[in-house]
C-alpha cells in the first residue's frame, strides 16, 4: 500500500515540482487521494498523476493533480485542513479531474488509442488531450487510428471538441 507521504516525495522529486502535498478528500460518496503541486516549471495535473502511476505503480491510489500557485500555511506548516478544503472544491467544481477508467468497450479502444499514440501509459476518460502533451502531430495519429478502427471519419475540429475519451466515444457511439 502506496503512503500518502510516498506519493508527495515521488511528487516533490519531478523536476517541474518545487513542492507538492496529499491528502484524502471525499468525492461521490468515497475517499480519494488528490495532491497539491507548487510548480517551478509547467507541468499539468494529469502529467505529474502519470507521474507517480509510473514510479509507484497503477494502483498508486493517486486520483488527481490540483495545481497551486501556494501551498496554504499555517505555524510555518502545510496547512492540512486548508488543503483538503481546497482540494475537495477544486474537484467539485471541476478544476481538478480525477482519473477514472473506461466504463465500456467504446471507450477502453479510444483510450488504449490515445494510450497508443501519445505514448502515455495511463489515460482517463475524462482527461484533457492538450493536458496529457497532446499535440498536432499525435491528433493525427490519433484521428487515423480512430478512422481505422472505428470506420468512421472524423475531422479535428470534432475531435479537439471532443478533447477527451469520454466525450470523443460519445461521438463514436
Amino acid at each position: 500500500m502506496v503512503t500518502l507521504p510516498e506519493i508527495s516525495e515521488v511528487l516533490s522529486a519531478h523536476p517541474g515540482v518545487r513542492r507538492a502535498e496529499t491528502t484524502i478528500v471525499r468525492h461521490d460518496g468515497r475517499d480519494v487521494a488528490i495532491a497539491a503541486a507548487e510548480l517551478s516549471e509547467y507541468v499539468s495535473g494529469p502529467i505529474l498523476r502519470n507521474h507517480v502511476r509510473r514510479e509507484l505503480g497503477e494502483d498508486s491510489g493517486l486520483a488527481g493533480v490540483l495545481i497551486v500557485e501556494h501551498m496554504p500555511m499555517a505555524d510555518g506548516a502545510v496547512d492540512g485542513e486548508c488543503l483538503a478544503s481546497t482540494l475537495a472544491e477544486a474537484v467539485a467544481e471541476g478544476r481538478c479531474i480525477l482519473f477514472e477508467d473506461p466504463r465500456d468497450e467504446v471507450e477502453r479502444r479510444v483510450a488504449a488509442i490515445w494510450s497508443a499514440q501519445m505514448d502515455v501509459r495511463s489515460v482517463g476518460v475524462n482527461d484533457d488531450f492538450l493536458e496529457l502533451g497532446g499535440d498536432s502531430l499525435s491528433v493525427l495519429g490519433i484521428i487515423a487510428a480512430i478512422e481505422t478502427e472505428f470506420g468512421r471519419s472524423l475531422d479535428v475540429y470534432e475531435f479537439m471538441s471532443a478533447a477527451s475519451v469520454r466525450r470523443l466515444a460519445e461521438i463514436l457511439r
